[in-house]
């Protein structure tokens, strides 16, 4: 099991057509998001004007959560759907897909047999959540969009603190423990 914390430091921008992206992870490590030669890809991303096109990605699937704002998606012959704050759509990468809003938003991209999971979790102040791991799981990410959590993984202790993501790969456990002074909003991602 490899466990480690990425910090902005770590972190790449992109500038698109509707804003700014920021690269939290991408596996395999040489992998890069232009060439479309990744397995995972997880990032952020600010849509700051009004109506934007999403760029084709065919073979990638995509999970897509709005972290602030609200926007109306459409896929194109799919559906439309009106997106706020911690929703989640998956969606075909190949799609003709829109927007309309601006918003901060989560995507979590896969290619080939990889799937994903994306929730969010609020951990109540002064409160321990602990997080199922199914056996299914590979790698697992908390994102803290709000707040600092302290989190337990088989008795060592990480501080996990706004901005930041904690990456466990080749998972072991069953069981994760987290603790916040403060209201915390955790984005869950978890790969099988």
């Amino acid at each position: 099991m490899n466990t480690f914390i990425l910090e902005e430091k770590h972190f790449q921008q992109i500038k698109w057509s509707g804003g700014i992206s920021t690269q939290l992870y991408i596996s395999p490590v040489d992998a890069g998001y232009s060439e479309r030669n990744f397995e995972v890809r997880i990032s952020t991303a600010k849509v700051e004007i009004g109506k934007s096109n999403f760029t084709s990605l065919p073979g990638i699937e995509r999970k897509l959560m709005i972290l602030e704002g609200e926007i109306l998606i459409n896929h194109e012959n799919h559906y439309s759907k009106k997106m706020k704050q911690f929703d989640v759509d998956s969606f075909s990468g190949d799609w003709n897909t829109t927007s309309v809003g601006t918003c901060t938003d989560f995507n979590v991209m896969t290619t080939g047999n990889i799937k994903s999971e994306l929730s969010i979790l609020k951990v109540v102040a002064k409160s321990t959540t602990k997080i199922n791991i199914s056996k299914q799981s590979k790698t697992l990410f908390l994102y803290a969009f709000k707040g600092n959590i302290d989190v337990e993984i088989n008795q060592v202790k990480y501080i996990l603190k706004k901005g930041n993501l904690l990456v466990v790969e080749n998972i072991k456990v069953d069981l994760i423990s987290l603790f916040a002074e403060d209201q915390s909003e955790i984005v869950v991602t978890k790969i099988f």
